[in-house]
């Protein structure tokens, strides 16, 4: 970030805050903001992916409507409403900071400091306008209207990438890496969204059934499970491979991720499939 740049009052009351931190403003000014930037997307990442690893935990207990009922009630209580409310913010700041990098590497938006403007003020309005909603909790929106719309927005984000990326020297591996995001960009965002609306839609046992027997939605959960454990498996070996110099700790590691998150991959597609 380039923090010479004219600044907006927003801008410069979170700059100050993490200015104040001794570890950050060091690091700032010795490898610079775009080195903070990426780690706090790694860290966020990481943060998503506890998250999705718990999601898919709770989620197995819709074969047991019971079970998975008394858990909802207590999911419904303040600190975990206010928790999944706090949860929206590496949420957003992942699926923004992940577009800004996109914009970057693949269509040489070089405004950094703009794109950086951008990504706060889009975060912030998403949000407060979630709180919003999970104050209310009184929302309605038809649910196969909804998907529809978020499944086409991912559809023309991750198609515009390909596009991009298709023919570049870039492994495979890592051209997926960047459609998978474009992809989840929408629907991650959405998600989130859509299960706060109000108490049916992300906590109610036979909403939730319902909604997943829908031929559409089983195939779109599928691809949003498959997508989601491939980019956070990617990500997390991409940090080992970064940060582990030994290469038998590096692989062992890397396996390890793999066979984790393979795992859950599995559970979670399983449950889509047979509920």
């Amino acid at each position: 970030m380039d923090t010479s740049a004219p600044r907006t009052g927003v801008e410069a009351y979170l700059i100050g805050i993490l200015e104040r931190s001794e570890r950050v403003s060091n690091y700032a000014r010795s490898r610079g903001w775009r080195f903070v930037m990426t780690w706090a997307h790694r860290i966020a990442g990481g943060i998503l992916v506890l998250y999705v690893l718990f999601h898919t935990c709770t989620l197995s207990a819709l074969h047991e409507p019971a079970v998975f009922a008394s858990k909802m009630e207590l999911f419904h209580t303040f600190i975990f409403r206010f928790l999944g409310w706090v949860l929206a913010v590496p949420v957003i700041f992942h699926a923004l900071n992940g577009t800004r990098l996109i914009l970057y590497e693949s269509f040489r938006v070089r405004k950094d400091p703009t794109m950086i403007r951008w990504a706060f003020v889009l975060g912030a309005i998403y949000v407060l306008t979630l709180g919003f909603f999970m104050f209310m909790g009184n929302q309605e929106v038809s649910p196969g209207f909804f998907w529809l719309i978020i499944a086409i927005a991912s559809a023309i984000s991750s198609t515009i990438l390909y596009k991009r990326l298709r023919h570049t020297q870039n492994g495979i591996l890592w051209k997926l890496q960047r459609v998978s995001g474009a992809f989840l960009l929408p629907l991650v965002s959405g998600h989130m969204f859509f299960m706060h609306l109000n108490h049916r839609a992300g906590h109610d046992v036979d909403t939730i059934l319902a909604r997943l027997s829908a031929p559409g939605m089983k195939a779109l959960d599928f691809v949003f499970v498959s997508l989601v454990y491939f980019h956070a498996g990617y990500g997390l070996c991409t940090i080992i491979g970064d940060y582990v110099e030994d290469i038998r700790i590096r692989s062992g590691l890397r396996v390890l991720v793999i066979f984790v998150l393979g795992a859950f991959a599995y559970t979670g597609a399983k449950i889509i499939l047979t509920v």
